[in-house]
């Protein structure tokens, strides 16, 4: 299995092109790679959390950080690992059943059709989720400004400042 799964964690790889919750008496998310299909018994959440750990920061610390930065105050994208141009985005509030995270460099369009959209993947496969086109919009453009900050940061540091800490690098 390409997205390593120890001990019943999963970790975000460069193949998650999304995570969606499930509604099963075991299993709290199913996560969509582009080589198949995953059960996990943990929530999203719970999930991101373990992959932003292992890449050097909390769910929380990296929220907090894009909170701040972009003053984002709700459905906050997350850079889960920005080496490895992982960035995740939600669907709709969180606490929602129907929030599925996305992986932003994953999308290749999405069109919505009532209060769902279709997104569609690079690699040609697809999925509903219950969010307007517009919310969709808003949440790409959001995470197109984290990463357009961040490389920005790394592309031109001396003149810039980090705006995670608002200081100079």
């Amino acid at each position: 299995m390409d997205g390593v799964q120890k001990k019943n964690n999963f970790l975000i790889t460069r193949k998650t092109k999304a995570i969606v919750a499930k509604d099963s008496a075991y299993y709290r998310s199913a996560i969509l790679e582009s080589n198949g299909e995953h059960d996990s018994i943990h929530s999203a959440e719970k999930i991101l959390d373990y992959s932003c750990l292992l890449s050097g920061a909390t769910l929380s610390g990296r929220r907090a950080a894009v909170k701040k930065a972009f003053n984002i105050n709700n459905k906050i994208p997350v850079p889960v690992n920005p080496g490895q141009a992982i960035y995740m985005m939600p669907t709709c509030s969180t606490k929602s059943k129907d929030c599925v995270w996305l992986s932003y460099y994953h999308i290749d369009f999405y069109k919505g059709r009532g209060n769902t959209t279709y997104i569609t993947f690079m690699d040609g496969s697809g999925l509903f989720v219950n969010a307007s086109e517009n919310s969709i919009d808003m949440q790409h453009k959001r995470t197109s400004q984290i990463i357009a900050r961040q490389n920005r940061i790394v592309l031109f540091s001396r003149n810039y400042r980090d705006p995670f800490n608002n200081r100079p690098f």
